[in-house]
């Protein structure tokens, strides 16, 4: 616990440096002899890939990432809070999910949320402004997927799309079928990893105290001008200098992500911390982190949209409590997968989703079987693709949802 009172201030000031510094000297390519970014890791590895922009219905320019087998079932994959799609590639060829689906024979796309280094532009608004940050992961879900979706299906000529997310990346999936019901005619099945939904009883320890007051933690830092926090020069070079192998520290690092995510040195490889710490985290808002907070904090098992007091409730809601989101509607074949050691993704969590939505496939629910498994060992883990990943791609392979294929996959 001694690590909590100097790593809590320092996410402060870390937060307050210049955006525009920190997003030159974290452009994408090579930092520190690590790749850096999606293109540049999927390049490393040998992988063909494409950089598309998607605009959303409010201005924001969107980078989305094709590893292309045209013609193929496509793929969408979106990553969690403070990840990218980078972080989803970082385990590398023949062991990362992406590149497990792009050798099954899929055409694989990868999004990145509003915020993210990929996505930080805007048609208008520059990251500089507090404007650009006002968004938390309701507009992600309603008006950043939407636009995502569409335009895969349009550049494949598909009906449908197959949608895995890591937990943020499950969040805005609900929050799509939710407000969105309509999309689901486009997905032929969704599988999350690790999703959240209801934080209520979450364990991890940082984020526990980040939830005390959420509200009162936006006003302050939005009184200190900090509207974002993330993707910070800062946190690659601690990763270089203090994570990496023969560093006494190197276990220090480890212990940082664990104690937010779930401990468990065995599935992770200590030599990715530099490159971890070169793709991660990454750039999220302020109010994104408050509206978990919000779940958390209210004590109740709901899944809500953004409480803005009881003025502003009123004025945007015509209601003093913001509404729940409607799980009903989220119709897409649904398969769930979660550890047992997850501190972010608990078992209230998971059932309550059981409960909630309306087409868990027969035998979808997954409790990975590996009891220390974590929320990031999703994403690291060394033994990620038996344990996970192969289930996921046999799912995909044998979804047949709102389209029908014109082509059979060989293993």
């Amino acid at each position: 616990m001694v690590w909590l009172e100097w790593m809590l201030p320092a996410l402060g000031a870390l937060a307050a440096l210049d955006t525009k510094t920190a997003l030159q000297e974290l452009a994408p390519g090579v930092l520190h002899g690590h790749p850096r970014g999606t293109y540049a890791l999927l390049t490393a590895q040998g992988f063909p890939v494409e950089q598309h922009t998607v605009r959303s219905a409010d201005g924001y320019l969107l980078g989305l990432f094709r590893i292309p087998r045209p013609g193929r079932p496509a793929v969408l994959l979106y990553h969690g809070l403070l990840n990218s799609s980078a972080d989803l590639v970082l385990l590398g060829r023949g062991r990362g999910l992406p590149q497990l689906l792009f050798a099954a024979g899929f055409d694989v796309w990868l999004g990145n949320a509003r915020g993210t280094a990929a996505s930080q532009r805007h048609e208008r608004l520059s990251p500089d402004q507090a404007a650009f940050w006002d968004f938390t992961w309701h507009e992600i879900g309603v008006l950043d997927l939407p636009a995502v979706i569409d335009y895969v299906l349009s550049a494949t000529g598909r009906s449908a799309l197959h949608y895995v997310g890591h937990s943020q990346g499950a969040t805005t999936f609900f929050v799509l079928g939710s407000e969105r019901p309509e999309y689901m005619d486009k997905i032929e099945s969704f599988t999350g990893l690790a999703p959240v939904a209801f934080p209520r009883d979450i364990r991890s320890v940082p984020l526990g105290l980040l939830a005390l007051m959420p509200n009162f933690l936006r006003f302050l830092l939005s009184l200190l001008n900090i509207h974002k926090i993330g993707d910070n020069p800062v946190i690659p070079w601690l990763g270089d200098n203090f994570c990496s192998d023969g560093k006494l520290t190197q276990p220090l690092c480890a212990g940082t992500m664990f104690s937010i995510a779930g401990w468990d040195f065995e599935q992770l490889n200590m030599t990715m911390m530099p490159e971890i710490s070169a793709n991660s985290p990454a750039s999220v808002s302020v109010k994104q982190m408050v509206h978990y907070g919000q779940l958390v904090h209210r004590r109740e098992l709901a899944f809500r949209q953004f409480d803005l007091g009881k003025s502003g409730n009123l004025k945007k809601y015509n209601a003093t409590r913001p509404p729940d989101y409607d799980l009903s509607r989220v119709r897409a074949p649904t398969h769930i997968f979660y550890g047992a050691n997850d501190l972010l993704c608990v078992q209230s969590n998971i059932d309550e989703l059981v409960h909630r939505l309306p087409n868990i496939a027969a035998g979808g629910v997954h409790k990975v079987p590996f009891d220390k498994f974590t929320h990031l060992d999703f994403l690291f883990g060394i033994n990620a693709k038996e344990l996970v990943y192969d289930d996921v791609i046999a799912i995909v392979k044998n979804t047949r949802g709102n389209s029908v294929y014109d082509d059979i996959l060989q293993d």
